[in-house]
């Protein structure tokens, strides 16, 4: 029960976009090409749960108990960045010179992501608290949630008329009133999800 109240409560109500605003830029990214979205939600689900799995036990048995917690961002960025780059080099292997690069620029794009990066950072403010399986739902919460604000904002995005916006309001200004009317939402159904399963 404990895995499936930090999977849905990480994904919906503590959602790493909409309800703690990290990562806003990614999904105003992935908002201008809907037709890839599936694939950059799916590598950001991947990065996410990827930098989450390795940030709880890295925190747990290697730098708490050595008294250098204190690195932790650090040791974050530089692993997390390590395990994306191995993975997207395991992807891009058999493929040709042209899709390579466009491989590693999409991984140099998630390594330097702050949600990515957050991910692990809030398990280790937690770690005290926190069990393995908890840690694991959380991760892979955390990166369902970043999917599905991705994938969601885009499409609703995709949908916006831009010729019945007022013209202040075009571009930006209406993708910002978009992302602040889907985090009321988001912030609307807190609780419920988590609440599910305790």
């Amino acid at each position: 029960m404990a895995f499936l109240n930090a999977l849905f409560s990480a994904a919906l109500d503590q959602n790493i976009v909409f309800g703690q605003l990290v990562g806003m830029v990614i999904v105003f990214l992935a908002a201008e090409r809907p037709q890839d979205v599936f694939r950059l939600g799916g590598a950001l689900w991947v990065a996410t749960f990827a930098a989450g799995l390795i940030g709880w036990p890295l925190y747990t048995y290697v730098l708490a108990p050595w008294g250098i917690d204190y690195m932790a961002s650090v040791v974050y960025v530089l692993v997390s960045a390590a395990v994306i780059f191995a993975l997207g080099a395991a992807v891009a292997a058999p493929r040709a010179k042209a899709e390579r690069s466009r491989i590693y620029q999409l991984c140099a794009l998630l390594a330097v992501n702050a949600a990515v990066l957050a991910v692990p950072l809030s398990m280790a403010a937690s770690a005290d608290v926190t069990t393995f399986d908890t840690a694991l739902g959380a991760a892979i919460g955390a990166g369902m949630g970043l999917f599905i604000a991705v994938v969601a904002f885009a499409f609703i995005h995709d949908r916006i008329d831009e010729r019945l916006v007022p013209g202040v309001l075009r571009g930006v200004p209406i993708s910002l009133v978009t992302a602040a009317l889907m985090a009321l939402a988001f912030t609307g159904v807190a609780g419920i999800a988590g609440g599910l399963f305790v």
